[in-house]
C-alpha cells in the first residue's frame, strides 16, 4: 500500500523528527531491557487503562485547541455555518469535559480519581486559567459570529492554546506512559497519529485566515509547514520509516483507515494551494475544504483508537 508517496530523504526524516517530543526520542539508543521486565511493564500498561485514558484526554485537548479557532474562523466568515457551529459547540463542551476529567477524574471517560501528581495538577490548573477567556470568547461567537473582539481573542490565543495543551500532553505522557524499548515504536505511532488529527484543524484554521484576508507571509509559511508535516506523518504511518523504528500499517484495518484519510488529499491540497497562492476561492470551495478536513479529523481520531488498541496487544 502506498499513501501520499514522498521521496524518502534527510528532509523527510528531519521533518518527522520535528513532530515528536524529545521524551519520545530520548530512549532510542537505550540498552536492551530484559524480556521479563518488558513483559511485566507492558502488562502494567495494558491493565492501567486509567493512565492510558489520561493520555488520550490530553491528546484530545491538543486537537481541540485548533478545532476551536478553525470553527470560529469559518463561522465568522459565514462559510460552512451549520458545520462550524456544530463543531464549535461540541469542541467547547469536550474541552471543558477533558480538562475537568484530568483534574478531578471522570469514570465515564475511564479516568479514575483526581490527578495525584503536583506538577501535572499545576499544568492543568494553568491551562484552565488560559482556557477561561478563550471559552468565553468562543461562546460569544456562537451567539454572535460578527463579534470582532471575541474572534480576535480566539485568533490571538490559537498558538498559545496549542502550546499549552502540547506542554500538558508532554507532562502526562512523561508521567503515565512507559518508555520501555519494546513499546517505543507504539508510542511513536500514537504520537504521530495524534498530531495528524490536530493538523487537520490547523490547516483548516490557517487556510481560513489566509483566504479571508488576514493571512500574513508568516501565516502562509506556517500553512506550508503544516501541509508538509501532515504529508510526512501520513507517509511514515502508511509506508513505514525504519530510521525511527516506525513500521508500515500493522493491521489491515489500520491500512484501510489510512487509505481513507489519504482519499481526497489531492482535492484538499488543491484548495490549500489556492489559498497560499492568493487565488480566488468560491464560498462553495471554502466550505468544501472545511468539510473535507472535518471528515479527515473524525477519521484520524478513529485511526488513533486503532493504534491505541494495537499498542495493547499481548505478546
Amino acid at each position: 500500500m502506498t499513501v501520499l508517496p514522498l521521496k524518502k530523504s534527510a528532509f523527510l526524516l528531519s521533518t518527522l523528527i520535528a513532530l515528536l517530543p524529545n521524551s519520545l526520542l530520548a530512549g532510542k539508543t537505550s540498552p536492551p531491557i530484559p524480556e521479563q521486565i518488558v513483559l511485566a511493564e507492558q502488562t502494567e500498561i495494558i491493565i492501567d487503562m486509567g493512565a492510558a485514558n489520561r493520555v488520550i484526554a490530553a491528546d484530545l485537548l491538543r486537537t481541540l485547541s485548533q478545532e476551536i479557532p478553525a470553527a470560529v474562523c469559518y463561522l465568522h466568515n459565514n462559510v460552512g455555518v451549520d458545520e462550524a457551529s456544530d463543531l464549535l459547540r461540541s469542541s467547547i463542551a469536550q474541552f471543558d469535559a477533558a480538562l475537568l476529567a484530568l483534574l478531578n477524574g471522570d469514570e465515564t471517560l475511564g479516568i479514575i480519581g483526581a490527578e495525584r501528581l503536583h506538577r501535572v495538577t499545576v499544568e492543568i490548573e494553568e491551562l484552565i486559567a488560559t482556557w477561561g477567556p478563550i471559552q468565553n470568547a468562543a461562546l460569544t461567537v456562537l451567539d454572535d459570529p460578527s463579534d470582532e473582539t471575541a474572534v480576535a481573542t480566539i485568533f490571538d490565543a490559537a498558538d498559545t492554546l496549542l502550546d499549552a495543551t502540547y506542554h500538558l500532553l508532554s507532562e502526562i505522557e512523561a508521567e503515565y506512559s512507559n518508555p520501555v524499548e519494546l513499546l517505543q515504536s507504539d508510542v511513536l505511532l500514537l504520537e504521530v497519529s495524534g498530531r495528524l488529527a490536530m493538523m487537520t484543524q490547523r490547516m483548516a484554521y490557517e487556510a481560513c485566515r489566509i483566504w479571508s484576508g488576514d493571512g500574513s507571509e508568516a501565516l502562509i509559511a506556517d500553512l506550508q509547514k503544516t501541509i508538509s508535516q501532515f504529508e510526512v506523518g501520513m507517509h511514515a504511518l502508511a509506508n513505514g520509516m525504519p530510521e525511527l523504528g516506525i513500521k508500515p500499517a500493522p493491521t489491515p484495518e489500520i491500512a484501510q483507515n489510512l487509505e481513507f484519510v489519504a482519499a481526497d488529499w489531492v482535492v484538499i491540497n488543491g484548495y490549500l494551494d489556492a489559498a497560499i497562492s492568493g487565488a480566488e476561492m468560491s464560498v462553495a470551495d471554502r466550505a468544501d475544504l472545511y468539510h473535507l478536513l472535518a471528515v479527515k479529523l473524525h477519521k484520524v481520531e478513529e485511526l488513533e483508537v486503532l493504534y491505541q488498541t494495537y499498542s495493547k496487544r499481548v505478546y
